[in-house]
């Protein structure tokens, strides 16, 4: 049976908030955390993460963040993203702080540097204060009381993270204990970021046929489709019968390409940081839309 609603899917860092402030407060916690797992002085790793960023900034195709061997997205698509991947880039070009992480870091999933990563972002951002946009609250209220709509957040952070935050605008989260008049649906640990290279699915491109690959423009942007864990949440949700699902992201390689490869449809809330490959990309895409700001994000929904 179809639903006669619009699922709509919101990324929450980046998208509902300023990334860039939340990120810069990170920096620090993150640096600092790292120095005590490493035992190293806090003053040379500060300087070895800013040789870094500018490297990838010079040349940011040739510095993705790299997840069990493969390219997750490029570092320079996010202020979270970058400072992941100076972070992954710092760690994997020493390899004494190499060989230390992969004594404290183990995970069945994902490699030793990605698991430290990981730590240092999901531990030092419930220390980080959400900065949401100054319109996110009546954004996210205007589509939580239209019927047409059913919207929830999605967010690779963990689901009590996001609901904590919420509490921040008065909007609850669904399946918790509030006293907020509203309340939204929040699907957290997507985990856009995993990657499998031996995952068999492909997808039908107009071109080049059967791919796990998605080419961009000159080809040296290329973005991994190959994502199980987004794949099958975004799966679930076709399997309950949404007759349209929109994906709104900030971010397009975690978040974006994959939704289009699968059929659904996609605005991205373009930033500072947004490539103009991506934002073309996007833009020409008959299921894509570009937004910019919360307003446009909120026309976009009921035009794509």
């Amino acid at each position: 049976m179809t639903i006669e609603k619009r699922k709509v899917l919101l990324d929450f860092d980046g998208n509902l908030t300023n990334e860039e402030k939340q990120a810069a407060e990170l920096k620090g916690i993150a640096l600092s955390m790292l120095a005590d797992i490493l035992a190293h002085p806090i003053s040379d790793i500060e300087a070895h993460y800013q040789q870094i960023k500018d490297q990838i900034l010079q040349d940011p195709h040739l510095y993705p963040w790299e997840v069990n061997g493969l390219p997750a997205c490029y570092a320079y698509e996010g202020a979270y993203l970058l400072n992941t991947g100076i972070l992954q880039h710092l760690l994997r070009s020493n390899p004494h702080f190499q060989k230390i992480v992969e004594a404290k870091f183990s995970s069945p999933d994902i490699d030793p540097v990605t698991a430290c990563v990981n730590h240092l972002f999901h531990e030092g951002s419930l220390s980080v204060n959400p900065h949401f946009l100054p319109e996110a609250r009546d954004f996210l209220i205007d589509l939580i009381t239209n019927t047409s709509l059913e919207p929830i957040i999605f967010t690779n952070s963990e689901t009590r993270k996001i609901a904590a935050n919420l509490r921040h605008l008065e909007i609850g989260a669904v399946s918790t204990t509030h006293a907020f008049p509203h309340e939204i649906g929040v699907l957290g640990d997507t985990r856009q970021y995993y990657l499998d290279r031996n995952w068999p699915v492909t997808f039908d491109h107009p071109t080049h046929g059967p791919i796990q690959i998605l080419p961009i423009g000159d080809d040296r942007f290329q973005i991994e489709l190959r994502r199980p864990i987004y794949y099958a949440a975004l799966s679930r949700l076709l399997d309950q019968g949404y007759h349209d699902i929109v994906v709104v992201a900030d971010g397009f390689t975690l978040a974006g390409a994959l939704p289009l490869m699968m059929g659904l449809s996609f605005i991205l809330h373009k930033t500072s940081f947004t490539p103009t490959w991506a934002e073309s990309y996007v833009a020409n895409h008959p299921r894509g839309r570009v937004a910019s700001g919360l307003a446009q994000v909120r026309q976009a929904i009921d035009l794509v």
